[in-house]
């Protein structure tokens, strides 16, 4: 959080010497919005390995709960207002409409230096639009044009560089460890007697020096490397493949998953068969009543990506569909 923060601060304030102008394309809105649901819906795969941490008693239960809505509410200002920071320097489309002053006007014989202001069009190959293209994080053009135009603040470049690195090292292992956990709880939930017994026999089998690995430990493991081998190789092999895999597959299932397994749970939270569990701090009926904003905002989100997602299927094959004929108006 506070390498986050840091890199704000330090970016607005090269930023609000660059200045760069910016335009607001609300069409586009699309993109940000599901990703900003995977993010929200990260936190509850990560929230059951962190409470899993604490007693369960109503003081640590208290703060649980107002540690989570506290990071959730700082991080969505610290990540708008980076947004904001980037769009200071970083030029979000390739090709730029730049202002020029002081253009001679000569059409009535007369030489004007107060002309009307015109526009030249400027091509960058560092933009948002090209980083989008080539699947790159954001910070890289912006760590790109820092480097290349404002040789003095080149320290802020390798600053930003290594709070990203620290940034996404640490998502990666939380993330990575509440990925863990859920395999984890699936394996043994799926482990069933008949599965114990016949790895106690296979384990009997083994040399002694074996005998430290349970068979139910090593399915884990087994399991747990192969989900974040294909992880890898996804993400490493094809970086734009990997972000349009967080864009609509991720962004689906999690969307899914909260908007109406989770809503479900809490539901049947309420049911008659669980009134006997004791629970620590229950939850007020006025604010369990906002458990309704769940399938509103998630299931709108996956109805959206559906939409999204057959829209441009038909966008792409159509534009298939008419390259032969324009390849055969051009030949005849």
């Amino acid at each position: 959080m506070s390498c986050l923060a840091t890199r704000v601060a330090v970016t607005f304030a090269v930023g609000s010497e660059v200045q760069q102008e910016t335009t607001n394309d609300f069409s586009q809105i699309g993109k940000p919005f599901l990703m900003g649901t995977v993010a929200l819906g990260g936190i509850v795969n990560v929230m059951p390995l962190l409470f899993s941490e604490i007693s369960h008693n109503k003081t640590q239960i208290m703060w649980f709960r107002r540690v989570i809505l506290g990071g959730l509410a700082t991080c969505t200002v610290l990540n708008i207002l980076w947004c904001w920071a980037v769009l200071e320097i970083v030029p979000q489309m390739s090709v730029q409409r730049v202002m020029e002053e002081g253009v001679v006007n000569t059409t009535s014989g007369v030489i004007s230096e107060s002309s009307p202001t015109a526009y030249s069009m400027v091509y960058s190959n560092i933009s948002l639009e090209e980083s989008e293209k080539a699947g790159e994080i954001a910070t890289i053009p912006l760590t790109k044009i820092i480097s290349l135009k404002y040789h003095h603040y080149s320290w802020v470049a390798e600053l930003i560089q290594i709070f990203i690195a620290i940034s996404i090292t640490v998502s990666f292992l939380v993330m990575g460890s509440a990925m863990k956990h859920t395999i984890d709880g699936l394996v043994n939930s799926h482990w069933n007697t008949k599965l114990e017994s016949m790895s106690k026999v296979w384990e009997r089998t083994l040399p002694q020096s074996f005998h430290r690995c349970s068979s139910r430990g090593l399915a884990n493991g087994l399991i747990s490397l192969l989900a974040f081998g294909i992880i890898f190789i996804v993400s490493s092999c094809d970086p734009r493949g990997f972000v349009v895999m967080l864009d609509k597959v991720v962004s689906f299932s999690l969307n899914t998953e909260v908007g109406l397994f989770i809503f479900v749970m809490l539901r049947a939270s309420r049911s008659e068969r669980f009134q006997h569990l004791t629970v620590p701090l229950p939850v007020g009926q006025r604010v369990f009543q906002l458990h309704w904003t769940l399938p509103v905002y998630f299931l709108f989100a996956v109805a959206y990506d559906v939409i999204q997602s057959i829209v441009e299927i038909a966008e792409h094959n159509l534009q298939h569909s008419s390259q032969p004929l324009l390849t055969n108006s051009s030949l005849s």
